[in-house]
């Protein structure tokens, strides 16, 4: 018979009395890590931009119009620009983006959504990267801001308080689907589906569709290729034939008939969505940061559009319309509060396409050129706080009829506009 001992037996007793505890922590699980709440992943932002401006001229009315290019800073004397109002939750998978902006450069830059629901919406879509943050690809449905151009309508992400001539001619915003998807860390592609430019609603069946690539080969360049094309005129007309005639689908135009109302007829004018009329747009962005100090950008765009011209009947011409621009900038910063910043630009617009322009008399301006020098200067004495004092000139250089488009004292115009600009921006980031 097996005798144990009184240390053999304690020993015994005490490997049986630990061993149960050992083997219990061994299986006890992990306890799940404490989830984050959904309102500490939401970024939140806020600005308010506000400015004193001084038209040289001294037009009348001071609301602006004696600058027909569009930059924000018209209005003479004080003026609120805009407030603003971001929220974005990063897609991980899932998330979204949310901006609104109020004030009056905000319904400038509504473009075909001015005066609707979605005025103050200058973003609101939904994000999916499959993959969460280490996903590929990342896809945007929704209305959001375009791809294209180096400046964008916040004034206190540019290097200049105003905006220019060259971004005036570009598009502000889409509505659709937006893909970006990274290659490797040095090359990305984008591609757009969307309804056209600044507009919500289309006013076609046509999509206009969009690519991008962007090369960052190291830390101090970057550079961005990219193409636009759609349809981005109507595809209907509205015909009004007085009393005793009626539209006729045959000939296209109001034929006589004796006792008809007259009225108004919303007919298909076709042609609109055929590629001889698509507007297209070759946008270049580059980027160059040789020193933490020094800050280079340059943007060059070329643009067509084959406009259509509906006669009486149900004939259609198409006459090519063309424009191109460039515009550089260069910014430098003496310390972490003080900058400098100087841009100029050139603009040609053959047949008044992007810049719409009219001179005195009411005629509208063709084979126009245009060209702005810029020059600011920055104080920032908090990460919140940004002064920014612009001298900025505009010249048109040649245009027909004649070249008077900037309105001066009551009733005169002339071929140029020098205005000194004071921009107050309060912001979050």
């Amino acid at each position: 018979m097996l005798r144990l001992t009184s240390p053999s037996l304690s020993l015994t007793l005490a490997l049986f009395a630990v061993a149960p505890s050992a083997f219990g922590q061994a299986e006890a699980p992990e306890p799940p890590p404490p989830l984050q709440p959904w309102y500490d992943a939401v970024e939140l932002g806020a600005f308010v931009d506000a400015y004193y401006n001084v038209n040289w001229a001294f037009p009348k009315p001071q609301d602006g119009s004696g600058v027909p290019t569009r930059y924000d800073a018209r209005q003479t004397g004080f003026a609120l620009s805009w407030v603003g109002l971001d929220a974005s939750f990063a897609p991980e998978p899932v998330g979204g983006t949310l901006s609104l902006r109020f004030g009056p450069t905000a319904t400038e830059h509504a473009g075909a959504d001015a005066g609707t629901a979605l005025e103050q919406v200058a973003q609101a879509f939904a994000s999916w990267r499959p993959g969460g943050s280490h996903g590929m690809l990342r896809l945007d449905f929704g209305k959001f801001e375009t791809i294209y151009g180096a400046e964008v309508p916040e004034s206190h992400h540019n290097a200049t308080y105003t905006r220019g001539v060259v971004w005036s001619t570009q598009p502000i915003f889409h509505t659709g689907l937006r893909a970006n998807l990274e290659l490797m860390p040095e090359l990305g592609v984008s591609a757009l589906l969307v309804n056209g430019i600044n507009r919500s609603e289309d006013n076609n069946v046509g999509k206009t569709f969009g690519l991008q690539a962007t090369l960052r080969p190291n830390d101090w360049l970057l550079a961005k290729v990219g193409w636009l094309g759609g349809p981005e005129q109507d595809d209907f007309a509205t015909i009004s034939c007085p009393a005793d005639q009626a539209y006729s689908n045959a000939t296209g135009a109001c034929e006589d008939k004796p006792g008809a109302p007259g009225g108004s007829e919303t007919v298909d004018r076709g042609g609109a969505n055929d590629f001889e009329a698509w507007k297209h747009l070759v946008d270049v962005v580059v980027a160059v940061t040789p020193t933490p100090e020094l800050s280079l950008l340059a943007n060059f765009d070329y643009g067509t559009e084959g406009v259509r011209s509906i006669g009486p009947g149900l004939d259609t011409d198409v006459e090519t319309e063309s424009w191109y621009g460039g515009m550089l900038t260069a910014r430098y910063a003496f310390t972490e509060v003080f900058a400098v910043a100087l841009r100029g630009e050139y603009l040609k617009d053959e047949h008044g396409a992007v810049t719409e322009l009219v001179e005195a008399s009411g005629a509208h301006v063709t084979n126009a050129e245009l060209a702005t020098a810029t020059l600011t200067l920055e104080a920032a004495p908090t990460e919140n706080l940004l002064f920014r004092l612009e001298q900025r000139g505009d010249f048109l250089l040649s245009g027909s009829p004649s070249k008077n488009v900037y309105r001066n004292e009551e009733r005169g115009a002339e071929d140029q506009v020098h205005t000194t600009t004071l921009g107050v921006v309060v912001k979050t980031d």
